[in-house]
């Protein structure tokens, strides 16, 4: 399953640097060609993604019925084929960037691949800072709010034991005065 997953990470990888190809002699500014960028960070992030991420060792019952049905299409990450494929596929897409550096820095100067690369960076660490402060900002509302209705739990319950004496009192007098209030 993971090599399947890593192909569509390549795919999209190369039918991008294939798009810029094919319209970098005619575009007139980067804008033309964003989408296909994105499509080469997107295709990267994904085989990076895919390559990263640990797989759990199947369990006995797993085991048994993956035996027995002959599902037993996921591998747990030793074989060589699985290694193999993910070498490939991550060295593919480090290529594939390069070339895409080569042409947008032909066309579009020296230094402009260093630049989107820098400023996506950027922007990303950017995102994390503002993410990172808005959970905070989050935590700290429901703290407020969880603070705020304890209060008024707590004021209510001594409205309730005030209003609950009054009438004690009241009753208490009522009958003590045998009907005078």
């Amino acid at each position: 399953m993971v090599i399947a997953e890593t192909l569509v990470g390549i795919q999209l990888v190369k039918a991008s640097v294939s798009g810029i190809k094919q319209v970098i002699e005619t575009c007139s500014d980067i804008s033309e060609v964003a989408h296909h960028i994105d499509g080469i960070f997107e295709g990267h992030q994904h085989i990076e993604n895919k390559l990263s991420k640990k797989q759990k060792p199947k369990g006995k019952w797993q085991n048994f019925i993956g035996a027995r049905l002959g599902n037993d299409e996921e591998g747990d990450g030793t074989s060589i084929q699985e290694i193999a494929q993910e070498e490939i596929a991550k060295r593919e897409s480090q290529k594939a960037q390069r070339q895409m550096a080569q042409l947008l820095n032909a066309r579009f100067g020296h230094d402009c691949w260093s630049t989107i690369i820098r400023t996506r960076l950027e922007r990303i660490k950017e995102r994390d800072e503002r993410l990172k402060k808005q959970k905070q900002l989050a935590k700290e509302q429901a703290w407020e709010n969880k603070r705020k209705w304890k209060k008024i739990g707590e004021e209510s319950g001594k409205v309730a034991i005030l209003i609950g004496v009054v009438l004690i009192m009241y009753f208490y007098i009522s009958y003590a005065c045998k009907g005078c209030i």
